[in-house]
């Protein structure tokens, strides 16, 4: 191995969390390196051309979007100047397809828990008892969890099935390709588990987190250029604050130098820093670690993952029935369909909307439904189709198809899964005391969350200059 100068700071990972992680530590004034497999920085944040009938439209084939009230996505994205390309989705009223119709979320939820009883019963996606239940649910005296609990259990007990798997499953379980009777209560949904910790009525709870005269926050945000746009940009900055940003590089190994301080490997070289952060996947770094920290490789193996695939398809306007009233439509696991949910894009997004076609992104594939690793993209594109067939009555082939698989690419937040996080960040410390991990794996799944990990991460490991 040939060794390189040492530097503050070596991030392996070039997604949105190890690029946060060097903008962060580059702010604090620190040398860095980061280091990406891939022949391109961005990670899961990736958004390509698609060519219609003579236009071009650019579309997002992974997140489209971040939560605008999670402040670490918009923050970052103003102190790199793109506040003024900032979008909010036209619509954000979403249906779930039940009983073969698409029906309405209730218009105050919290992540599928409905908080009004008639704006429920107004859904037609519960029954008359199941109402009654939301109904009288503010008088509950019911205690709090004990320990962690999935959220199908404690929402099941406290709620009834039908609000599990009419409207919080198909949400929640749709946001992480994930079955909620198996997802973490405190992991997943903390906004929730917040509310229960404090006992009685979690609808009363929800409620009382509101702020007082509404928010005119909204929900989402994008960017006019895609998602990409974020990396792209920040990528550029921080090459031109003297960062080194390598792509194309296979790393093998974290290990320990004479000095203690860690040093990454990579195929010829090997590269000295006083930190190193980890912004891979959970699997990756454990076969970085394997020899440096055995028992943190161990618990970071066992983090579940699940494969999803993301179909963009492209049709003529007057081959697509109905107005498209919404952002589109989630479908419960129940249901006997291939498809989990379907955005439609051109309505939630005006800057996709050519005037002459609907854009529509279908996925399929969750915790227990591998049949998206079974078949070829073909395949998953004509079943996708004959269930938009079945839900929106779309019998005209699209103009345009895109399919972008997402192998392995959904941690699963199951029961337990923050003590494991305390297991292997116990040994790690231990272990590696310079080491940090960072990225979706771990405490959040969405772009705001994978941010806020890989700036955490710089921040423990540079000292300010």
């Amino acid at each position: 191995m040939s060794p390189e100068p040492a530097v503050d700071l070596v991030v392996v990972g070039g997604g949105v969390a190890g690029l946060a992680a060097a903008w962060e530590a580059v702010l604090l004034g620190a040398s860095v390196t980061v280091l990406e497999t891939a022949e391109r920085t961005g990670g899961k944040l990736v958004t390509s051309d698609l060519e219609v009938d003579g236009s071009v439209l650019r579309i997002d084939e992974g997140a489209d979007a971040f939560l605008a009230r999670v402040p670490d996505a918009v923050e970052l994205c103003r102190e790199l100047g793109l506040d003024d390309e900032f979008v909010t989705p036209a619509t954000g009223r979403a249906h779930v397809w039940f009983d073969g119709a698409l029906r309405p979320l209730p218009g105050q939820h919290v992540l599928g828990v409905p908080l009004d009883a008639d704006d429920a019963a107004a859904t037609g996606l519960l029954s008359a008892a199941a109402v009654e239940r939301i109904r009288s649910e503010p008088e509950s005296t019911g205690a709090p969890p004990v320990g962690d609990v999935s959220i199908g259990a404690y929402l099941g007990e406290r709620l009834g099935r039908e609000v599990v798997d009419h409207l919080v499953g198909p949400l929640v379980g749709g946001i992480s390709a994930g079955d909620v009777d198996r997802l973490s209560l405190s992991a997943v949904t903390p906004q929730l588990a917040e509310a229960a910790r404090r006992g009685g009525s979690l609808i009363r709870a929800l409620s009382d987190q509101r702020p007082v005269g509404g928010d005119d926050t909204p929900v989402f945000c994008g960017l006019r250029g895609g998602s990409a746009r974020l990396v792209e940009v920040l990528t550029d900055r921080l090459v031109a604050a003297g960062a080194r940003v390598e792509t194309s590089v296979d790393v093998l190994e974290v290990s320990s130098g004479a000095d203690g301080r860690p040093t990454v490997l990579t195929d010829g070289r090997s590269i000295d820093g006083d930190g190193v952060v980890l912004a891979t996947p959970a699997d990756v770094s454990a076969g970085l670690l394997d020899r440096l920290s055995p028992q943190a490789a161990e618990g970071l193996r066992s983090i579940p993952t699940t494969s999803v695939v993301l179909v963009t398809f492209v049709y003529d306007r007057d081959d697509v029935p109905g107005p498209l009233d919404g952002s589109g439509f989630l479908v419960p696991r129940g249901a006997g369909l291939f498809l989990t949910a379907a955005s439609w894009g051109s309505s939630k997004w005006a800057h996709w909307d050519d005037g002459r076609h609907v854009v529509l992104r279908v996925s399929a594939g969750h915790r227990d439904d591998g049949r998206v690793n079974e078949v070829d993209d073909d395949a998953v594109a004509a079943r996708l189709r004959a269930d938009l067939a079945t839900t929106m009555g779309i019998v005209a082939e699209p103009r345009a198809t895109r399919v972008s698989r997402w192998t392995g690419a959904f941690p699963q937040y199951e029961v337990g899964h923050l003590e494991r996080l305390e297991r292997i960040d116990a040994a790690l410390h231990r272990d590696a005391p310079r080491v940090r991990l960072a990225g979706m794996s771990y405490r959040g799944v969405g772009i705001p969350a994978s941010i806020r990990s890989g700036r955490t991460a710089a921040r423990s490991l540079v000292t300010p200059r």
